[in-house]
């Protein structure tokens, strides 16, 4: 599922794909409610509108627009609310961020317009990020090192630049005991959290706070066009 010039195009999607997409929210923590289906069935979307009348369009505009889709196709009525979450802020450490800026001419452009954060590397124990933001590192490094975090990171850094970043770390082995799994950690190399402090002059600090959550109050299943 992406979104094309003029519209959205999405072959074999469940309705909660689509609705992260139309949300920005990737986290299916964050959503409730909602019959199984929108888990289970599949749909093909092909959604075009004026380009002319429409002209450069944001991200934020075309998500609105695929809501609004939803709600015309699926007759999707959802509700925002605030719920508490064990979190980890991503906080500056008392030494300060060690971060490499991205040289502008390194900021990669979407065709949609604006800059983009790249990842060049994303696998267990090894994170690669070029002209991303610290928001960007925050919900990335979540995805990537989830097993040994267990609960999202949210950005309270303050900072307002694109950075590259390089990160490695050596991966809790989940099949182990906490005590055990920390002991070969600590022998083996550096934790996520030992890492973020040394090689990214950040911290992860556990915290509990609320995040947005999308409460689906009512759908129905689509007529075929």
């Amino acid at each position: 599922m992406y979104f094309t010039a003029d519209g959205v195009h999405a072959m074999d999607v469940t309705l909660l794909w689509a609705m992260q997409e139309a949300y920005g929210v990737f986290d299916l923590e964050l959503f409730s409610g909602g019959p199984a289906w929108i888990d289970e069935k599949r749909f093909d979307i092909e959604a075009k509108y004026d380009v002319e009348k429409y002209p450069n369009l944001t991200r934020e505009q075309r998500e609105l627009m695929l809501q609004q889709l939803l709600a015309d196709r699926f007759k999707l009525v959802v509700h925002h609310e605030a719920r508490d979450f064990p979190l980890y802020a991503l906080v500056p450490s008392k030494g300060g961020p060690n971060l490499e800026g991205t040289k502008p001419d390194q900021i990669q452009q979407s065709k949609l317009g604006g800059p983009v954060c790249v990842v060049t590397a994303a696998r267990r124990g090894t994170l690669g990020l070029k002209g991303c933001t610290s928001a960007d590192l925050a919900r990335i490094l979540y995805g990537a090192a989830k097993p040994d975090l267990g609960r999202k990171v949210v950005d309270q850094t303050g900072l307002t630049g694109r950075y590259t970043v390089e990160l490695h770390w050596t991966p809790v082995d989940t099949s182990m005991s906490s005590a055990s799994a920390s002991a070969a950690t600590d022998a083996a190399g550096p934790s996520i959290f030992t890492a973020v402090k040394e090689q990214l002059g950040l911290e992860l600090k556990p915290i509990k706070g609320p995040l947005d959550t999308i409460v689906i109050d009512h759908v129905e299943m689509p007529t075929e066009n």
